[in-house]
């Protein structure tokens, strides 16, 4: 294990790492690009991989001084990873980051320069951009039950569903607008130190889904407002888990994995 540097840095940009094969090297050296008048730090932590093309990478990094490097012997999930990765951060800010991302080289200092203008934001959300230059919708509207069940099963191709899922989806958001909105995907979130500690970090009760989702609603409880902030960009090579027909996900484990962090969500805000 790799541990802490001693000095404190305004930024901890934290990755967790499960089998993700190539995308934590182009992670790391995209944000070894980034142009910064600030120090910052990166921070993996590693869901107990068997792959060895990443685990060789973020050893090697590690021993580079490149990264800091924190395994874990058993898959933690994505809450319980990133609360250890925080547990190990000395930035006043973390920076949550897919390890299949990559920032620009403005993006760090873009969101850093907003968010410390503005003490009301609890969370702050660049834009996502898919490998072929789509904007990811990733904001929501908050949850209900009825919004999971419509966009698993064939009561999506209804005109009543179709019209739900796209207030749920947010089909009339303009993304391009800097804008408050209810709830936005884990894959980078940009929250203050003291805000994460307020609201206790993620729930790790959650495995895997809806804790980016419970994060949000637990910082605006907190008073915090979660804001769209499409000026940065992040690329975002995402592989849909949940995806596919109602029949097809039925034999997919991590379509039960979905199932059992929506029960926990919904009876959490009933």
């Amino acid at each position: 294990m790799i541990f802490p540097y001693t000095f404190v840095v305004k930024l901890s940009v934290i990755t967790v790492n499960f089998n993700h094969k190539h995308f934590p090297k182009l992670s790391v050296e995209a944000l070894e690009k980034s142009v910064t008048d600030f120090d910052f730090e990166i921070i993996f932590v590693d869901n107990g991989s068997t792959d060895p093309i990443s685990l060789g990478f973020l050893e090697r990094a590690a021993q580079e001084k490149r990264i800091q490097l924190f395994r874990s012997h058993r898959n933690l999930g994505f809450a319980g990873g990133n609360n250890l990765g925080v547990r190990h951060a000395t930035g006043d800010y973390f920076f949550i980051l897919n390890p299949d991302t990559t920032v620009q080289e403005d993006t760090l200092q873009i969101l850093m320069d907003y968010i410390e203008q503005h003490p009301e934001i609890g969370i702050l959300a660049p834009k996502l951009v898919y490998a072929d230059g789509r904007v990811q919708e990733s904001c929501r509207r908050d949850m209900g039950f009825w919004d999971l069940v419509i966009k698993r099963t064939f009561l999506s191709e209804t005109s009543w569903g179709r019209r739900r899922l796209q207030r749920y989806l947010m089909g009339d958001f303009h993304h391009d607008s800097t804008q408050e909105v209810e709830l936005v995907t884990g894959a980078a979130m940009l929250i203050p130190r003291k805000v994460y500690e307020e609201v206790g970090g993620f729930d790790d009760r959650y495995f895997l889904f809806m804790e980016d989702f419970d994060l949000c609603k637990e910082i605006r409880k907190a008073g915090y407002k979660v804001i769209y902030f499409p000026k940065a960009l992040v690329n975002h090579y995402h592989k849909r888990l949940s995806g596919g027909n109602f029949l097809h996900l039925l034999f997919r484990k991590v379509f039960w994995l979905h199932i059992q962090s929506a029960t926990k969500y919904f009876w959490k805000w009933r």
